[in-house]
């Protein structure tokens, strides 16, 4: 077999080693690990960007007022406290730095998650790089 390598085994057996390796495909992957770790390096650069945030979500609401729907709307912070929702309200002085705030909490739980998914990514592409880039022993040739 051109190409193919000998071992032996336990007992003494030479067994062949198939060259399986594929390099055009180990190239390819290669290209891509380098594409997703700079992509992921952009985003670690933006997640470590200081911010001043809020962990709640901003909600606006049109609650009747007794007389009619609202003209504007009330303004409120929800999140979790123990395990439930809390609303608390929001002064209409306070609105566009709650707003900004809450902003850039779910920007930064976003950009988190894309974080997350590409190294899920990374990881699976290093696996079928290793794959590609290893021979298998060729089964039941063994003297």
């Amino acid at each position: 077999m051109i190409g193919a390598e000998f071992f032996l085994d336990e007992y003494q057996h030479k067994c062949i080693i198939t060259g399986t390796m594929n390099p055009a495909l180990a190239s390819r992957l290669r290209q891509q690990l380098v594409g997703l770790r700079s992509e992921r390096a952009r985003l670690e650069h933006r997640l470590l960007k200081r911010r001043r945030m809020l962990r709640a979500t901003f909600v606006e609401r049109y609650l009747s007022t007794g007389i009619g729907r609202r003209k504007t709307p009330a303004c409120y912070l929800s999140f979790l406290r123990e395990g439930r929702t809390v609303q608390k309200y929001v002064r209409l002085e306070a609105v566009a730095k709650v707003r900004a705030r809450t902003q850039a909490w779910s920007e930064y739980y976003h950009l988190l998650a894309r974080w997350v998914k590409l190294n899920q990514q990374l990881a699976d592409v290093w696996r079928e790089l290793g794959q590609a880039q290893a021979d298998e022993p060729a089964v039941g040739e063994c003297d």
